[in-house]
């Protein structure tokens, strides 16, 4: 081999090399490219299957998870204009309303005396002026069962009938209390930021019909009902939590109707010899109108045949336990929402009721502690407005007057009638202190009735005996002088 013939291999192989050093750097490219590709794709499918996870785990059993959709909902159902649940709705919420309020408050002096208090007095007619004591107050109820809280609005204004001729510096003066609805003015509380109890303003923007305005601490009261201590703006109703139940009850009670309506009319059926037969039936009741106690006559055997429901079972169980949910959940009886047969006998239905007293206990306490509140503060708005300039001991003491929301169950009338009457009888306890106990009876006016009573008692008993006594004085006069005409 020649030096030419060597060089011309060696640059040849060489040039061999350095194209299949080119060719492995490629394909280590596409190697790596390759790899990169790979993870990306493990990550795809990864990402892909949590976000199927994801996808599946999105499903919500709450449709309302927010306070303001969940308010405006109850509130649709309860006017009537909801699709689903609206029977329900307004059934739980009156009820409620009636347990917790009950036959009223009772406001009474802490301590009695022989005349009632001018507090007692005063409050008497500021209920009277508000219509508080009737039909205000279950309202009040059921507007806090509505959106979970109340606040109520206190304001002094002028006695119109009373000043009509009254100087300037002698006018009359009243509170009025109006309730403040969240829906209307989207109020917001605030608190103070050391104490979440502490409610220092309540105010509204100004919308299409009302004008913004704020109102300080002496001039509201604000009360929840529900939600959490450090929310004050955020208090879900009771009923909030099973609405998506309510709504499931309603539809199951729909879907039972509309089966009902397709299965419960029998089907009539001509079982026939052959095919013939078949087609002259049918032939025969084609376009025909059909209608029960007709004659019928022909060679196939005529019969009513019922279509298989056994799927309907399964609808009744579930319209059965979510009236159990719902009770559960609300605290009303679920023979109170049309289940009496699942009420095994009447005891179970009576301590039932004792369940819905159990459930509104939190709602009673809330209510005492709101009307004191109301009182307060409208006592003082009264005494700065009326009684300007005088000493605190000259103006009333709201801390004179006791709020009460009797509980009136057959439990507290079986303790009246086994324990606390016989103690009565024995002396152990007074009189005053039994009749305290018996719901919506005003115990001053009883006793005064009873002193009356025993007064008149005791003047008439006295009369009679003056008269005895006279009768017998003259019997005996008239004995000694028939004795001496007879002497």
């Amino acid at each position: 081999m020649t030096i030419k013939n060597t060089i011309k291999k060696y640059t040849a192989d060489l040039t061999n090399v350095q194209f299949m050093k080119r060719k492995v750097a490629s394909l280590k490219g596409r190697i790596t490219k390759l790899e990169d590709n790979t993870h990306k794709l493990q990550h795809l499918v990864k990402d892909s299957v949590l976000s199927l996870l994801d996808a599946t785990t999105t499903y919500q059993s709450n449709s309302y998870p927010s306070y303001q959709s969940a308010v405006a909902e109850i509130n649709r159902k309860y006017i009537g204009v909801a699709d689903w649940g609206v029977l329900q709705t307004g059934s739980i919420i009156d009820l409620r309303a009636a347990f917790i309020v009950g036959d009223g408050m009772i406001i009474s002096d802490k301590e009695p005396g022989e005349e009632p208090s001018p507090e007692l007095e005063w409050v008497e007619k500021f209920f009277k002026y508000n219509d508080l004591d009737r039909e205000v107050v279950q309202e009040f109820a059921k507007e806090a069962e509505i959106e979970g809280k109340i606040a109520l609005k206190l304001a002094v204004e002028e006695d119109k009938e009373e000043n009509e001729e009254v100087e300037e510096g002698d006018k009359k003066w009243k509170v009025s209390v109006r309730f403040i609805s969240w829906l209307d003015k989207k109020y917001e509380v605030t608190t103070n930021p050391k104490d979440y109890l502490d409610y220092q303003k309540l105010a509204w923007k100004e919308t299409g019909t009302t004008k913004k305005e704020t109102l300080d601490a002496k001039e509201f009261v604000y009360k929840k009902f529900g939600g959490r201590i450090m929310n004050p703006n955020e208090a879900a109703p009771k009923i909030m939590k099973c609405l998506p139940q309510i709504e499931g009850f309603d539809r199951a009670l729909w879907d039972w109707r509309n089966i009902n309506h397709i299965f419960a009319g029998p089907v009539l059926y001509a079982k026939c010899e052959n095919k013939e037969e078949v087609g002259l039936m049918l032939t025969a009741f084609d376009n025909k109108n059909f209608k029960l106690k007709k004659i019928l006559a022909g060679t196939a055997e005529m019969s009513f045949i019922k279509l298989d429901t056994g799927g309907t079972s399964s609808l009744e169980k579930e319209i059965a336990n979510l009236a159990k949910v719902i009770s559960g959940t609300t605290g009303v009886p679920v023979h109170w929402l049309g289940f009496v047969d699942l009420m095994s006998n009447r005891a179970t239905a009576e301590d039932l009721i004792n369940m819905i007293n159990g459930a509104t206990t939190k709602e009673r306490q809330t209510w005492i502690g709101a009307y004191e509140e109301v009182i307060k503060k409208a006592m003082d708005m009264w005494n700065n407005a009326a009684e300007k300039g005088m000493s605190k001991e000259k103006q009333l003491d709201p801390n004179k007057i006791k709020v009460d929301i009797p509980i009136i169950t057959k439990m507290h009338y079986d303790r009246l009638e086994k324990i606390f009457l016989p103690a009565a009888i024995a002396g152990m306890i007074s009189q005053e202190a039994l009749l305290a106990m018996i719901p919506g009876l005003d115990v001053k006016s009883e006793m005064k009735r009873k002193e009356d009573k025993e007064k008149s008692e005791a003047e008439q008993l006295k009369n009679e005996m003056d008269n005895m006594k006279t009768a017998n004085l003259e019997e005996d006069l008239l004995g000694g002088g028939k004795k001496r005409e007879k002497e």
